[in-house]
């Protein structure tokens, strides 16, 4: 499925949680949302979805609004970083339920996942650990052959085994079916080895889409300390995305060449300066 974000912008009162936020993402694609807490990613992955109106600004998925009809959404996945479920049904009552909603459900699909997972079948949902509520909503999305899949912080707290068998199993789908992927992260080192383009989302505007590659060119994490801090106005330039201080340790993410971002620092005399690796951008 092709989906297609025009000028987008959401206001929450006073808040704009998304501010003209425009890409494409291609049939077949895996799109990854990078950004630190905050940056709008749930908000722009829920208006994807229909959950959310827009204040201004068009989304199109296969050319209509997600908001127009059952049909289109039942061909959507959506797995939210806490996915709230009947916490007295057990996991078997649960897939029943979802069965009941998606007429292109796959029984053996399903049975395939939970046997591959080891799900306990007969636990109620508000017993399972965060790794197995997360295996459940993988079974739940994938059970149904989604067209297109929006995945929420979907490797946040979980191990490093469950992380892999869930990327693993995303990478087949994606091979397998063709399904159009967007997936949000605050690390670029989740997603990185599943990602075509990734997008750099902060305070809600999107700053850049580029490849991969080309990413971890363009953006990177500085650490850095002075024995007397720059200017306020310093850390308000277009090349900072984000900055956390702690004490006379300064960590930024920045866009820009490294050489060029150093020249900038080097105006306030840094004791120290080291660029972290781009695995870490966004931990902050």
């Amino acid at each position: 499925m092709r989906v297609v974000v025009k000028e987008v912008s959401k206001d929450f009162g006073g808040h704009k949680a998304l501010d003209g936020v425009s890409f494409e993402v291609q049939p077949g694609a895996v799109f990854g949302l990078v950004g630190p807490n905050g940056a709008g990613k749930t908000t722009l992955l829920r208006t994807i979805m229909g959950l959310i109106e827009p204040s201004s600004g068009v989304v199109a998925v296969d050319g209509a609004s997600p908001r127009d009809g059952h049909a289109l959404r039942a061909t959507m996945g959506y797995l939210a970083d806490a996915q709230i479920y009947y916490p007295d049904f057990t996991v078997s009552e649960t897939i029943r339920f979802y069965r009941a909603t998606y007429p292109n459900w796959q029984n053996s699909r399903c049975q395939e996942l939970c046997a591959g997972f080891g799900l306990p079948m007969g636990a109620k949902v508000k017993r399972l650990s965060r790794g197995q509520r997360a295996q459940l909503g993988i079974v739940l999305n994938l059970s149904y052959a989604p067209k297109l899949l929006l995945l929420d912080e979907p490797t946040a707290g979980l191990d490093p085994v469950v992380r892999r068998q869930f990327l693993a199993l995303l990478m087949d789908e994606v091979a397998q079916n063709g399904t159009t992927v967007l997936i949000s992260s605050h690390q670029l080192g989740d997603i990185e080895r599943i990602c075509d383009y990734v997008g750099i989302l902060h305070q809600g505007k999107l700053l850049d889409v580029a490849k991969l590659e080309d990413l971890k060119r363009q953006v990177c994490t500085v650490q850095v300390v002075f024995e007397q801090s720059p200017p306020s106005d310093f850390w308000q330039q277009e090349w900072v995305i984000s900055v956390k201080q702690h004490g006379r340790i300064y960590t930024v993410v920045a866009q820009g060449d490294r050489e060029v971002l150093a020249s900038y620092f080097a105006h306030f005399r840094p004791q120290a300066l080291e660029f972290i690796d781009y695995r870490k951008l966004y931990v902050i």
